[in-house]
């Protein structure tokens, strides 16, 4: 399982701007500043996602093209970085733009074949993440659920946050990752090409 290469594609706000339309798509969403661009950045190990300290630094969609080689299979993949929900200090239509662009671009995006819910780990699930979650269920999406920045806790609490979540959210794909050292990205790896080649066949 290799990164063969991976580049910055294009910023969109319209699944029609995508173009590649042939290449499945994978979308990354979560809250602002959990740690998507950087999730990115340490799967493909190279830095072609912009990272921010401040919360609600991504305003549309940025599309990242990926060649990987899997199981003797040489592929290509989209990765989509969305805007984060849940960030307070931005105007409310703002947010409202952000809502509706994210949710046409998904319902509207045949080529998207996962969601990948990035949740940091040190948070527990509120209103507004029952919310999102019964929007993916909406959607009728396969998603996982990845937990950021492990690194500032024990091994053993990513292990009872994960069953909190699959509890919760009642899936069994739940991945402890950290940035900082990449622990968890040959698993969740893994388990996204696998998730594609599953739904070729």
């Amino acid at each position: 399982m290799r990164i063969l290469n991976a580049e910055y594609l294009k910023t969109v706000v319209k699944p029609e701007r995508r173009e590649c339309r042939e290449i499945p798509e994978i979308s990354f969403i979560g809250r602002s500043n959990v740690g998507k661009s950087s999730l990115i950045n340490r799967l493909v190990m190279r830095k072609i996602a912009r990272t921010s300290s401040t919360p609600g630094a991504t305003k549309a969609i940025n599309l990242y093209k990926i060649r990987y080689e899997f199981k003797d299979l040489r592929k290509w993949v989209i990765f989509s970085d969305f805007p984060g929900f849940g960030y307070s200090k931005v105007a409310k239509s703002t947010y409202s733009a952000w809502e509706s662009m994210i949710d046409t671009y998904i319902t509207e995006n045949v080529s998207i074949q996962k969601l990948v819910w990035v949740f940091d780990i040190r948070r527990d699930p509120d209103t507004l993440d029952k919310t999102v979650f019964e929007w993916i269920r909406y959607s009728r999406l396969p998603f996982c659920i990845i937990l950021t920045k492990s690194d500032k806790e024990g091994r053993g609490f990513g292990l009872s946050k994960k069953e909190v979540l699959r509890k919760e959210f009642q899936t069994n794909d739940i991945f402890v990752f950290s940035a900082k050292d990449g622990y968890g990205k040959e698993e969740i790896l893994s388990h996204l090409f696998t998730s594609l080649l599953n739904h070729e066949t």
